[in-house]
């Protein structure tokens, strides 16, 4: 009867041990998934899944990236803004000042009309990306990670590696 009971709580000890480093494993994959994508982009990582497997030795952290895209119309509206002539505050004194006067007023509207006050510029759109990394750990020591999607992150396989599979 002892004997059973030493082997059941052996047991218990080493899944209870296996599942602590599969949630650690995964946590570690997804920390090292965010801080590679902030590395190329302020996108947004949501995840989705994470899984583990051969007692956490792989793990694969799925989700998405989030992209907000600016409307066009917005983007056109502050490049004309950005483009508008500044005019100088300096005093001018004779006929140079008639000169100027008339030349800053005269275009003055027309650079305004073209921007519309009061519109309600549009909602940046939301585009969303498949994504996915695998994390290789010996124990809980990380041994590679690398990009399964999107195709933008996936690093080519070298030429050699590809002839040898």
């Amino acid at each position: 009867m002892r004997i059973l009971s030493l082997a059941c709580v052996a047991t218990a000890a080493a899944l209870l041990t296996a599942c602590t480093a599969t949630t650690r494993n995964s946590g570690a994959c997804e920390q090292l998934m965010r801080s590679k994508l902030a590395e190329t982009s302020s996108d947004t990582l949501r995840v989705t899944h994470r899984g583990a497997a051969i007692h956490g030795s792989r793990v694969v952290v799925e989700g998405t990236i989030e992209h907000l895209v600016v409307a066009p119309a917005v983007a056109a509206s502050a490049a004309l803004v950005a483009s508008a002539p500044v005019v100088a505050s300096a005093p001018l004194i004779g006929s140079a000042a008639l000169a100027a006067s008339a030349a800053p007023a005269a275009s003055a509207p027309r650079a305004a009309s073209d921007v519309k006050v009061g519109s309600k510029p549009a909602a940046p759109k939301k585009i969303s990306t498949s994504a996915a990394a695998e994390c290789m750990f010996h124990g809980e020591a990380l041994d590679s990670f690398r990009w399964l999607a999107p195709a933008k992150l996936v690093a080519p396989v070298p030429q050699a590696a590809s002839a040898a599979s």
